[in-house]
C-alpha cells in the first residue's frame, strides 16, 4: 500500500483517473477487435495460443496508461509490443495501438513534456505505414481498412496528424492547469505553516511575559531581600552577610539569564545568542561554585575560539552537572574538563558518589542537557561508571542544527 501510494505521490488526481478510464476504453476496444495475425484462424491449436498470447498484451495495453505516469517511454514499448506480431504477419495492426500511444502522450506529459510530445510522434508511425500502402488497419467491430490511392493516404495521415497534435495541445494545457492548481496548493499550504509558525510566536511571546511575570518577580525579590537583609537585621554577623551577598548575585545572574532566555522565547527564527553566557564564562560559573563551598577544579582552554551556540551548550551543561552533584553529592570534588578541536567541543564532568544512581531519566536537568547537546549536532553521554558520576558531552565547534544520540 505505501509502494502504490509512492508511485501516485506528487501526481495530480486528474491524472490517475485518466489513465484509469483510458486503461478500461483500451482493453474493451481490443477485445472487440478481431485480429488474427499469422493466418492461424484454421488451426485451433494455433488460434488457442494466439489468443492467450493476444489477452496478455492487451492485459499490457490496458496498464500502459498507469505505467506511462512515471515512465512515459515504458507505457508506449508496452503499447507498441502487438504492433511487430501483425506487421511481421499479415501486415495489419490494431488501431487499438494509435488510441493507446495517444493515451500514454497524454497522462505522460506531466512526467515529461518532451517523452510525451516523442510518444505522439510514434503514434503517426503506424499510421504512415498505412497511408503509404505497408500495412492495414483492424479497428474494434469493423473490418481492415487498407489504403489502395496515395491520394487517400496522404490525407488520412494529414488527418491523423491533426488529431494527435490536438491531443498533444490538450495534453500541455492540461499539465499547464495541473501545474497551476499544484502551485495554488503549495502556496495555500505555505499560508497555512506561517499562520502555524505566527500562532507559535504569538503563544510564546505570551509564555515569556507569564514567566517574567511571575518567575522574574520572585527571583528579583530574593536578590532585594538578600541585599537589604544586612541593614534591616543589624545582628547578623560577616559570615552571614557574606553568604547573602553571594546569594544575591546569584540572584541577580539568574535574572540576568532568565531574561536572556525569556528574550529568546519572544522571538522567532533563529534566536541571537549574544546576550547568554558562552564557553569562556565556565570560569566564572566555577568561580561561585566554589564560593558557595564546592570542591572543583577545572581543566582545560575555555577561552578557544567555538560558536555561540556551542559554547551556551557547554556553559549549561557544566551548570547543571555542578548543581546536580551539589544536590546527589555534597560535599564531593567535581572535575570538570574542557578540551576542543577543529571540530569539535568537549566536555566532561565528573564526581565521586557514594550510592551510584538507579535511574538517569528522572527529572528536568537531563533531558534539557540533551535537547540542547543534540540540538546542535552532539552527543551526551550520561553514566555511573563505578564510584564516579560522569557526564560527557560533545558538540560541534561551529553551530549547526541536526541530531545524534545520547547513551
Amino acid at each position: 500500500m505505501n509502494a502504490l501510494k509512492d508511485y501516485f505521490a506528487g501526481i495530480p488526481i486528474r491524472y490517475p483517473v485518466i489513465a484509469v478510464a483510458g486503461g478500461v476504453v483500451l482493453y474493451l476496444a481490443a477485445q472487440q477487435t478481431p485480429w488474427a495475425p499469422f493466418s492461424v484462424s484454421n488451426n485451433a491449436e494455433a488460434v488457442e495460443f494466439t489468443q492467450g498470447l493476444l489477452d496478455l498484451l492487451w492485459i499490457g495495453l490496458a496498464l500502459a496508461p498507469l505505467i506511462a505516469l512515471r515512465r512515459p517511454w515504458l507505457g508506449a514499448l508496452v503499447v507498441l509490443a502487438p504492433l511487430p506480431i501483425g506487421v511481421m504477419s499479415e501486415h495489419e495492426w490494431p488501431f487499438v495501438i494509435y488510441v493507446g500511444l495517444a493515451v500514454v502522450a497524454v497522462v505522460g506529459a506531466w512526467t515529461s513534456p518532451r517523452q510525451a510530445v516523442v510518444v505522439g510522434a510514434l503514434a503517426l508511425a503506424p499510421v504512415a505505414t498505412m497511408a503509404f500502402g505497408w500495412s492495414a488497419m483492424v479497428v474494434p467491430y469493423g473490418a481492415l481498412i487498407e489504403v489502395r490511392q496515395a491520394g487517400d493516404g496522404v490525407g488520412m495521415l494529414a488527418a491523423y496528424t491533426v488529431v494527435t497534435g490536438a491531443l498533444l495541445g490538450c495534453a500541455m494545457w492540461l499539465r499547464g492547469h495541473a501545474a497551476r492548481d499544484a502551485e495554488r496548493a503549495e502556496l495555500a499550504r505555505q499560508t497555512r505553516e506561517v499562520g502555524a509558525e505566527r500562532a507559535i510566536v504569538v503563544e510564546r511571546a505570551r509564555l515569556a511575559r507569564d514567566l517574567h511575570d511571575v518567575v522574574a518577580h520572585h527571583v528579583s525579590l530574593i536578590a532585594v531581600r538578600a541585599e537589604t537583609a544586612p541593614y534591616t537585621e543589624p545582628e547578623l554577623d560577616p559570615a552571614g552577610r557574606r553568604v547573602l551577598a553571594e546569594v544575591a548575585a546569584e540572584a541577580r545572574l539568574a535574572l540576568d539569564e532568565l531574561r536572556g532566555v525569556l528574550g529568546i522565547l519572544g522571538r522567532s527564527g533563529e534566536a541571537e545568542r549574544s546576550p547568554q553566557p558562552t564557553l569562556a564564562d565556565v570560569t566564572a560559573l566555577v568561580e561561585r561554585s566554589r564560593r558557595s563551598g564546592q570542591e572543583v577544579t577545572l581543566r582545560g582552554d575555555v577561552q578557544a575560539p567555538v560558536g555561540a551556540a556551542a559554547g551556551y551548550a557547554a556553559y549549561r551543561v557544566v551548570q547543571e552537572a555542578l548543581t546536580n552533584a551539589r544536590k546527589h553529592a555534597p560535599g564531593a570534588p567535581v572535575e570538570v574538563v574542557v578540551a576542543t578541536t577543529p571540530s569539535l567541543l568537549e566536555v566532561g564532568i565528573a564526581n565521586p558518589v557514594t550510592e551510584p544512581p538507579t535511574g538517569l531519566a528522572g527529572g528536568r536537568g537531563l533531558p534539557g542537557m540533551r535537547e540542547r547537546v543534540e540540538a546542535l549536532g552532539g552527543r551526551l553521554r550520561v553514566r555511573a561508571a563505578g564510584p564516579r558520576f560522569e557526564v560527557d558531552a560533545t558538540v560541534p565547534v561551529n553551530e549547526r542544527v541536526g541530531g545524534a544520540g545520547v547513551s
